[in-house]
């Protein structure tokens, strides 16, 4: 086995990303908060020791490839749906999830820690980035203790193992679920009402050529990048600050696939924003629909 700081530094050079200390700790803001939050560090999970269930959420290949130590793989694919009407990565039903995840070996009393890795091409079903999106399924599945790993797997300073971890099935019923996932027509009607924040994570650029008229852009990068949260956030803040959001004001996430937006749904909770909902269609649900409007460069008269 490789020592996993190695494939790092080689995959930053590759990239172009330069990794440092800071990338292991979390903003000095969420180091505030009591407990473990939405996003924990390294440290924080190996403080958990055996008290933790490890989900890979990269694909088999990459899983058998090389992992954190004790993790189990649990690919997207088994908690997303497949392209279905041009919607890609939406969540399954609690229905379709049950079965799923007890089979995986999953129950309310476990600590679950999801991560995935950097990925140059992020915006793909089988991408590793964005593990914010399984947290998301997992905490309104009513797992109670769920988390992400800031970072993923290009911080652990570990060996890589190959031996799978299999966890026995559980008895796992989904009884304590919490919906806050909405359809579009909840953002129809929130925006009608004028009663919600709907935020865009997407970068500027994609934004700016279309986005829900009344949404507002707050991208992913001013608290992220490649996976791993930013030393400070304090442009996100800054951000939320100059909008006048207040902590029990609902908030509505949006991006491109539900994917970022399930990031700032994590972080946006971190910060002690209290009523999220996360609309996961997103764009390219809404785009597909002729009578829906839409703003932006590309729907300029």
């Amino acid at each position: 086995m490789m020592k996993l700081k190695t494939l790092a530094v080689l995959a930053a050079l590759a990239s172009g990303l330069t990794l440092s200390t800071s990338a292991l700790a979390l903003p000095a803001v969420l180091q505030q908060s009591e407990g473990l939050g939405a996003y924990v560090s390294l440290e924080q999970v190996k403080a958990l020791g055996d008290d933790v269930v490890l989900v890979d959420i990269r694909t088999a290949d990459r899983y058998e490839a090389g992992h954190i130590p004790g993790a189990i793989n649990i690919p997207r694919e088994f908690i997303e749906t497949p392209d279905v009407d041009g919607v890609i990565g939406e969540t399954k039903s609690y229905e379709e999830l049950e079965p799923i995840l007890a089979g995986f070996g999953l129950s309310y009393d476990q600590t679950i820690v999801v991560y995935g890795e950097h990925d140059s091409n992020p915006l793909v079903p089988e991408s590793a980035r964005y593990a914010g999106k399984i947290y998301v399924s997992l905490d309104q599945a009513g797992f109670p203790n769920v988390h992400i790993l800031s970072g993923g797997l290009d911080v652990w300073d570990g060996e890589l193992s190959t031996e799978p971890t299999v966890l026995a099935a559980s008895d796992l019923k989904l009884t304590d679920t919490k919906p806050y996932i909405i359809q579009k027509d909840y953002v129809v009607a929130a925006l009608e009402k004028g009663d919600a924040y709907v935020l865009d994570a997407r970068g500027t650029a994609g934004y700016d050529r279309g986005h829900i008229p009344g949404s507002i852009n707050v991208p992913i990068g001013l608290f992220s990048d490649a996976n791993t949260l930013h030393e400070d956030i304090d442009g996100l803040i800054a951000r939320l600050d100059e909008l006048g959001i207040a902590k029990d004001d609902e908030i509505i996430t949006t991006c491109g696939w539900g994917w970022a937006a399930s990031d700032l749904l994590a972080i946006l909770r971190d910060l002690g924003y209290s009523n999220l909902k996360l609309y996961d269609g997103s764009w390219t649900e809404w785009v597909q629909d002729p009578d829906l409007p839409k703003a932006g460069t590309d729907f300029a008269a």
